[in-house]
């Protein structure tokens, strides 16, 4: 999950329709945001714009809906976002604080006891992964108690809260499709934690009926495409049945993970065994855009590219994979850097090709992710001792707000002089293929890409440097 926040101060304002049944199709959202990163909120529905919210001087904002069928909406603010769900006669106000998004999002107003409940269950799943991650070195049996005893728990705490709200139909539903694909999340990934992520699973040595809960799992909820428990399952779902999928068809007793056998047998599955169009085409957009990213086989991405194609019904979906092929392409080794306009500490704008004199590394932050800015630049001061002769860069990839972005270079502490900011963060990911924060492309003396998918953190970085240094 993310690992910002937005929080904010408000005043609740119920609406209510003239014969007081929940069927008027009207609600209501406002909050206010301290520390904001920008003057808007976006509202969202199907992850499609609804319109933008613009903040006042007090940094406060508000939504009339005036035709609302109820359903999971989210909201979005300098680069961080969170879901909500609004039905008929809502009037939500919100309570946020960029500076640690999730931990800080409270909930007031009529509807906000359901809202309320779904913030602190993605919370509390934040906080289950390590320890279910710790109880994958368990065997079967004792492991699969603890997780049925989580579950437990769970249904408890929502049968509890529906006694006292008596909430709707469609928020009971949310709520234990959440518990549920949560669950089955846990235990799709544990197996191959204990027993080993590349190899067929010694299914003797599971419990009686360890994978039922496939017989139950919906692939055609598009009303919860964008709810994390249940996207969050689907894809290490795919991942292993592709993988199971291999072993069947191969004679083999590992699974090299680049292997494109294996990547081209999820969006196989994936075409077979999901009926929603709106569903299948998410589920073959993310594997085919992962795959692309992280390959370093013209061949290979080409067929992966072309399995997209025939399987895919969404045009948007098409342009967006497209418009990566195309500039991962470009991107590849012996290619020109693209020229992408950034602006240094004075804001005087420059050119990435007219700053990178010698071998460089270009790595990329946002402030979204502190964690991962915090250790990158630790990273690169215990690299630049080792490479002198190499020159590292430092982006940032979301930041608008000059201001934000000063403050937390010197907060840090951090030396200023290769410290950038794209110029227009949009246009510049797109020509840089930036769709993961830990992309480090690598570029020689002349410009030429040297590698575009590299990884400060990985073993093998290091073996990189050494041969251009």
């Amino acid at each position: 999950m993310k690992q910002l926040i937005v929080l904010l101060l408000v005043i609740t304002t119920l609406l209510s329709c003239n014969n007081n049944e929940n069927t008027c199709g009207q609600a209501f959202i406002g909050g206010e945001i301290i520390n904001p990163n920008n003057d808007f909120v976006t509202l969202l529905r199907d992850a499609s714009p609804i319109d933008t919210l613009y903040l006042d001087k007090n940094n406060r904002f508000s939504y009339q809906i005036e035709t609302l069928d109820p359903g999971l909406h989210s909201f979005y603010h300098g680069g961080e976002y969170q879901i909500v769900i609004i039905e008929p006669n809502d009037s939500i106000m919100i309570r946020l604080n960029t500076l640690d998004f999730d931990e800080s999002l409270v909930f007031s107003g009529q509807g906000s006891k359901k809202n309320n409940y779904l913030i602190n269950m993605f919370l509390k799943l934040d906080k289950e992964e390590h320890f279910v991650y710790q109880s994958s070195k368990l065997n079967p049996e004792i492991f699969l108690t603890k997780l049925d005893s989580i579950k437990e728990e769970k249904y408890l705490a929502l049968n509890a809260f529906k006694e006292k709200y008596q909430p709707t139909d469609y928020f009971i539903n949310v709520a234990q499709t959440g518990i549920d694909y949560s669950y089955y999340r846990d235990k799709e990934i544990y197996p191959y934690r204990y027993f080993g992520t590349n190899k067929p699973l010694p299914l003797d040595s599971l419990p009686d009926g360890y994978f039922n809960f496939r017989n139950d799992i919906d692939y055609n909820q598009e009303e919860l495409k964008e709810f994390f428990p249940y996207f969050n399952f689907l894809f290490p779902h795919f991942n292993n049945l592709a993988m199971e999928k291999y072993f069947k068809d191969n004679n083999e007793e590992k699974l090299v993970r680049t292997n494109i056998k294996y990547h081209l047998n999820k969006l196989e599955l994936i075409d077979d065994m999901v009926e929603s169009e709106v569903m299948k085409n998410i589920l073959l957009k993310f594997p085919t855009r992962n795959f692309l990213n992280y390959s370093k086989s013209f061949e290979d991405s080409e067929a992966m590219y072309n399995s997209f194609l025939k399987k895919n019904t969404s045009g948007q979906n098409e342009v967006y994979i497209t418009n990566l092929y195309k500039t991962l392409n470009r991107l590849r080794p012996g290619n020109k850097l693209p020229e992408v306009e950034v602006l240094n500490f004075k804001n005087e704008a420059t050119t990435l090709n007219s700053i990178t004199k010698r071998p460089t590394v270009l790595y990329f932050w946002s402030s979204i992710n502190k964690y991962h800015f915090e250790n990158s630049h630790a990273k690169v001061k215990e690299l630049k001792k080792l490479y002198p002769n190499i020159d590292f860069i430092s982006i940032n990839i979301n930041s608008n707000n000059e201001s934000n972005w000063k403050r937390l270079l010197k907060q840090n502490n951090i030396n200023i002089t290769n410290e950038y900011r794209f110029r227009n963060p949009e246009i510049a990911k797109k020509l840089l293929a930036i769709q993961y924060i830990n992309k480090v492309i690598v570029v020689d003396r002349k410009d030429n890409v040297i590698t575009s998918n590299a990884n400060l953190f990985k073993s093998d970085f290091k073996d990189l440097l050494d041969e251009i240094k």
